[in-house]
């Protein structure tokens, strides 16, 4: 006797809030609008009930697309995603007046250029999460280069915003600055994330995370340092799991010390949040 359909019919009547998450969450294609009239080309994917929705922000002169190895992984994992592609990016190559621009027109000069006139991009994905019953408190902002500035400085202006995960960040992207946003940024958790074998930018990156761990607090902040690499690509197959797990337990327990002399004594593949405390292992949860 064939039992297979039978088999089926009875897993569907047990689960079927599985199976009608799984429909729902797939990615969509949409477009933000931005305070000031640009339309952004991004792609969304709803997160599971309780979860978080990450913002991904990507390098200049990049465009979404080099964060999609994550996608699979954070829809497994029930997470939820924005991404979009940052003015004059991209597909977002449309003006406000209906004309197009990209970025080689824009300025690296002043701090009301374009690039600095970006955070309105990354406000924008916010507004449109909100109208998707998405609140503040449920986003991360994850950032690379460029984007990790953006990131970093949006969270400043936005306190409801919880945590950030700063990937290859900069003391000045295109002038756009990262070390007085993270003086503003406060007492709230923070991963960044570097490759040692970018002499100049890794010199910055150790600055940053002393800086951060005066204004946000030692246990606040985690640093992942890899022996090579920059930007989107330093997440991986080999730290993703720990990057994830960061963001369900982001703070390190108050009992950890860490050395005020930031990641200078870090050798490459190692992390400040060592370990993750026994009583919080086990896999991701299924949200």
């Amino acid at each position: 006797m064939n039992a297979g359909p039978s088999l089926l019919l009875t897993l569907l009547l047990l689960y079927p809030c599985a199976a009608g998450a799984q429909t729902e969450r797939e990615e969509e294609r949409v477009t933000l609008p931005t305070e000031d009239g640009w339309k952004l080309s991004g792609r969304y994917l709803k997160a599971a009930d309780g979860a978080p929705t990450l913002v991904l922000i990507h390098t200049q002169k990049s465009d979404l697309t080099e964060w999609e190895p994550l996608f699979k992984p954070l829809k497994r994992y029930g997470f939820g995603y924005l991404t979009f592609d940052l003015r004059g990016h991209g597909n977002s190559f449309v003006t406000p007046s209906g004309s197009t621009a990209t970025w080689r027109a824009f300025s690296v000069d002043g701090q009301d250029n374009d690039y600095n006139k970006m955070t309105r991009d990354v406000e924008g994905a916010i507004a449109y999460l909100s109208t998707h019953s998405v609140s503040g408190g449920n986003i991360v902002l994850v950032g690379s280069v460029l984007g990790a500035n953006l990131a970093i400085k949006t969270a400043a202006l936005h306190q409801e915003i919880p945590m950030v995960i700063a990937v290859s960040p900069a003391f000045n992207v295109n002038s756009v600055l990262s070390v007085n946003p993270l003086r503003a940024y406060g007492r709230r958790p923070i991963l960044m994330i570097a490759g040692a074998d970018r002499a100049r930018q890794y010199e910055e990156f150790k600055i940053l995370n002393h800086t951060a761990q005066i204004a946000c607090g030692k246990n606040n902040v985690t640093v992942i340092v890899e022996a090579k690499g920059y930007g989107a690509g330093l997440i991986t197959k080999y730290n993703l799991r720990r990057v994830l797990d960061w963001i369900k337990n982001p703070r390190l327990p108050e009992v950890v010390e860490v050395p005020a002399a930031a990641a200078e004594e870090l050798p490459p593949g190692a992390t400040q949040q060592t370990e993750t405390p026994e009583e919080n292992r086990g896999e991701m949860p299924a949200y």
